[in-house]
């Protein structure tokens, strides 16, 4: 019987990760279209991936946090709004179960795109936090942690993070 239910457990722990891992692919999928046609559905469909408490922060040091639905929201529709296309790729997902319900994520990332015709690049990291709910895994936190954020004909050499002054100020 003990290792029925041992099997059980390492059955329930593997379908969490997957579900988690879905989760990410979702946020790219939801993030990453023609940005001017993102519709209030994409917004509410973003949001359905979020824990009602949920915490966005676009900084190292949570100066930059959006805290609950409404305030995610409206910096989405800010985000979005300044970008012509996005693409993000999320890698080395690794996964931490504090409790049941509960987990820890920390994930590379790049992005390319353009602004105002502008192509970009971006890469760093993600600092995630979720929960299981009645119906799903979500996110509670999401911290990204930028290397840099930069136009492809300006390269991404240099001191680190150098984000770009003229995008960021507007975030």
């Amino acid at each position: 019987m003990a290792r029925r239910n041992n099997t059980t457990a390492r059955l329930a722990r593997l379908e969490a990760r997957e579900a988690i891992r879905d989760l990410h692919s979702q946020y790219c999928f939801i993030q990453d279209r023609g940005h001017t046609s993102h519709a209030e559905t994409d917004v509410q469909a973003f949001l359905a991936l979020c824990h009602p408490d949920m915490v966005w922060d676009n900084s190292p040091d949570g100066s930059r946090a959006h805290r609950g639905h409404a305030a995610v929201a409206t910096y989405l529709r800010q985000l979005w709004a300044r970008f012509d296309n996005c693409m993000h790729f999320v890698h080395n997902l690794l996964i931490t179960f504090d409790a049941g319900d509960c987990a820890r994520g920390r994930s590379s990332f790049e992005a390319v795109g353009d602004i105002g015709g502008e192509a970009f690049v971006a890469a760093g990291y993600y600092e995630d936090a979720y929960v299981r709910t009645a119906a799903r895994w979500q996110f509670r936190l999401h911290r990204e942690v930028p290397f840099y954020f930069v136009k492809v004909k300006e390269g991404w050499a240099g001191r680190k993070p150098r984000i770009m002054g003229e995008w960021s100020r507007h975030t």
